[in-house]
């Protein structure tokens, strides 16, 4: 009996496959020519579409911050307890001895796009900028990390400054966002927008 109601529902999905594609797909009529036809062709494939902002290929890194910002700068603010380390290309990290901070320029990604609705908006030397948590302090995770970001508003796509620590290991303790606002004004005159 099971195997004969596997079978009637095996063959029913089967049937309503059928009449779902067939229902689908558009009927072909060789008569009118409006059956698809496969030819070779040498014309180009069409491009793709593009998004709202084409990403910028004439220069990918329009800014890089282990370069662009002049180390005697970083030095006098504090934040070359260790020398500044690239990352991946678009991203440098700079050591403050009791917490570390990077920085990243993103060319394909917008402003807009990347902020999140609990941001608060801002102006920071005459630039658009955004604070908020990336990971809030909360019971779960408080034993180990925060980190907080600015992120600002240029004409390629966005710099995001984050800042993060960890309150075992940091001392003295960091209020991350008023210290992570401070850096922004220090280093905002070195940012290119």
């Amino acid at each position: 009996m099971l195997t004969k109601l596997r079978l009637i529902a095996a063959f029913s999905a089967l049937v309503m496959a059928v009449v779902m594609v067939c229902q689908q797909t558009p009927a072909l009529n060789a008569a009118d020519g409006s059956g698809v036809r496969l030819r070779s062709t040498a014309l180009p494939m069409a491009p793709p579409p593009t998004s709202s902002k084409p990403v910028n290929l004439t220069n990918p890194r329009p800014f890089d911050a282990c370069n662009d910002i002049p180390y005697d700068v970083i030095a006098q603010l504090g934040l070359a307890y260790t020398p500044p380390k690239p990352v991946e290309g678009v991203r440098c990290e700079f050591d403050a001895g009791n917490y570390q901070m990077a920085v990243e320029t993103f060319v394909w990604r917008s402003y807009d796009e990347s902020i999140p609705a609990d941001a608060i908006e801002m102006d920071i030397d005459g630039h658009r900028a955004a604070q908020f948590w990336v990971m809030k302090p909360t019971e779960w995770n408080n034993r180990w990390w925060f980190s907080c970001m600015v992120s600002f508003k240029t004409s390629y796509g966005l710099i995001q400054q984050s800042l993060y620590y960890s309150p075992v290991y940091s001392n003295p303790d960091v209020d991350c966002p008023t210290e992570n606002l401070m850096r922004a004004h220090q280093l905002a005159p070195h940012y290119k927008y």
